[in-house]
């Protein structure tokens, strides 16, 4: 029997749901001083803590509370900006920080719940906070070249420098090569960020670092798109010009449990077709709370790529998207819900009706078998990035329709009853507009191509939604009993133009449907979803009736 595996192949990896005992920390280390010890523990990606005497600071506390087990709550919590691996508020809400004071730009007091504001310290660059002994001065952090796609604008974030028994340490957050930084003096301990495309190259950061000369250092911050940087590089060509600068290694990325232990399903048969096994992985955290989320991954429908799992390019796709839908898809486990993570079958081998009926035979399947896996049938969630945030969006406007006589599977509803959609194509004609970037129209239309089969009609040499386009788009099938919607989008996403997430809220609240839109302006084909809003959202409106 052939298993179409992709999605299940994928994240069975990326989430990484541990079943037992919680990983170990990195090796701390302990700088002797002569006002007492500072002890630095790494923690994970971006996130370090720093304790002396009896006071403790959190730096961009990340990857959810186990990864702070064991270690004192913080005095202060300094936070460097506004993207979700540096500003998690999910790992903020799950910490005690009753006694803690949050040191930030003020980009991300602007972005913090409102229960947060009494305990902001909002320091703009080259600002200082003191108090016990301690002296916090944020610094510059920015991309280069500052323009119009910069992810990083110079003023919006902060570098720190923590002076604490007389040595100096600076923490990078997300910046580029620039003059502040190499200028720096008398840098006793530095945590230097290096991962494309998002901050330096290890060259870059090793030319700085040469530059500003700390005495110890730490390459941190090296995820990127295709796995990380190489911090052995980075070491060889420090330790070749400078062998006085300690380039201390740590392992930044040690998995911590964060739900427990998971009873994990793979490769579960949802259906058949033509003689291929369509499946799904299963995620059921031992306190669930009873709602089932389905989970679409983006492929572009199959875009470029052949249903064979193992084909090296798609494999280096879905690496690139665990580190973004993936890491979020992980914290609704942790949260407590089930996820179904599915495939299904990839165009141009198969086309749009093909691939939506996978899907609304994956929601009847859940529904069929709620009881199994603990969850309530007739409350069933969502989400979904880029293509398979229209399928999700599909599943929350569309039911396939139950003939007379059927029973079993085939009698159960394929409507979902809540949606999260991140950079969703919500009207399938609507590419090829003169305001597009120069990005959108050749490759969506050869994206649609493949899903469609044809490309949309056109009338006075405009694409209209009619036919098998309209048949496909959500947009066209808004009515009052749809699902709840959660949207997610960037203006400044090249694939998919973000009046498309402006008219599909137009179309629902239209028709009195609960939703939401969330517009971000500089996160692309990538919009940060605050998971602590999905939570909510999700506990809200899957509740039973």
């Amino acid at each position: 029997m052939k298993m179409l595996r992709i999605c299940s192949f994928v994240f069975s990896g990326l989430l990484l749901l541990a079943v037992s005992s919680h990983a170990q920390l990195p090796q701390a280390d302990v700088i002797k001083t002569p006002a007492g010890d500072i002890v630095i523990q790494p923690i994970f990606h971006g996130a370090i803590v720093l304790r002396w005497k009896e006071k403790t600071i959190y730096i961009d506390p990340y990857n959810g509370k186990h990864a702070y087990q064991g270690l004192p709550a913080p005095d202060w919590i300094a936070i460097t900006h506004i993207h979700q691996d540096h500003m998690d508020t999910a790992t903020l809400n799950a910490l005690n920080t009753s006694k803690a004071k949050l040191i930030v730009p003020q980009a991300v007091a602007d972005r913090l719940p409102a229960k947060w504001k009494n305990k902001l310290v909002i320091l703009s660059n080259d600002k200082t906070f003191t108090a016990d002994g301690v002296s916090i001065t944020a610094v510059p952090m920015y991309d280069l070249p500052q323009d119009a796609n910069s992810r990083h604008i110079k003023g919006m974030g902060n570098g720190y420098v923590f002076t604490m028994g007389g040595k100096r340490i600076y923490v990078s957050g997300d910046t580029d090569d620039i003059p502040e930084m190499r200028s720096l003096k008398n840098i006793d301990v530095a945590f230097v960020c290096m991962n494309q495309p998002f901050t330096m190259t290890i060259q870059q950061a090793a030319s700085a670092v040469l530059e500003f000369k700390p005495a110890i250092l730490y390459p941190y911050h090296y995820r990127d798109m295709n796995g990380f940087s190489d911090v052995q590089a980075f070491k060889k060509i420090v330790d070749k010009s400078n062998g006085s600068i300690d380039v201390r290694i740590r392992n930044w990325y040690e998995e911590i449990s964060q739900a427990g232990k998971v009873t994990r399903f793979e490769n579960v048969i949802y259906g058949m077709s033509s003689g291929a096994a369509l499946t799904m992985n299963i995620y059921k955290p031992e306190n669930s709370n009873q709602m089932g989320i389905l989970v679409i991954p983006g492929t572009a429908f199959g875009y470029a790529y052949t249903a064979e799992y193992s084909q090296p390019s798609m494999i280096e796709n879905f690496l690139r998207d665990s580190g973004y839908f993936g890491k979020y898809v992980r914290m609704l486990v942790d949260k407590g819900y089930t996820l179904f993570v599915i495939n299904h079958r990839l165009a141009p081998q198969f086309q749009y009706q093909d691939i939506i009926g996978d899907c609304q035979r994956a929601v009847r399947f859940i529904r069929f078998h709620a009881q199994k896996y603990d969850i309530d049938p007739a409350q069933i969630g969502a989400i979904g990035y880029s293509s398979g945030a229209t399928l999700c969006s599909m599943l929350g406007v569309k039911d396939k329709e139950i003939l007379s006589g059927q029973t079993g599977i085939e009698a159960v509803s394929s409507k979902v009853q809540s949606v999260v959609a991140l950079a969703a194509r919500f009207d399938l004609t609507d590419f090829n507009k003169p305001e597009d970037t120069a990005i959108q129209n050749p490759t969506i239309a050869r994206v649609l191509l493949n899903y469609m089969g044809e490309l949309p009609p056109v009338e006075n040499g405009v694409f209209v939604l009619k036919g098998k386009y309209a048949d496909a788009s959500p947009i066209t099938h808004v009515d009052q009993n749809d699902a709840s919607f959660l949207i997610y989008h960037s203006e400044n996403d090249p694939l998919v133009p973000f009046r498309q997430a402006v008219n599909m809220h137009k179309a629902l609240v239209a028709q009195g449907i609960d939703v939401k839109l969330s517009m971000s302006q500089q996160e692309a084909h990538n919009p940060v979803p605050n998971m602590d809003e999905v939570d909510q959202w999700f506990l809200s409106r899957l509740k039973k009736k």
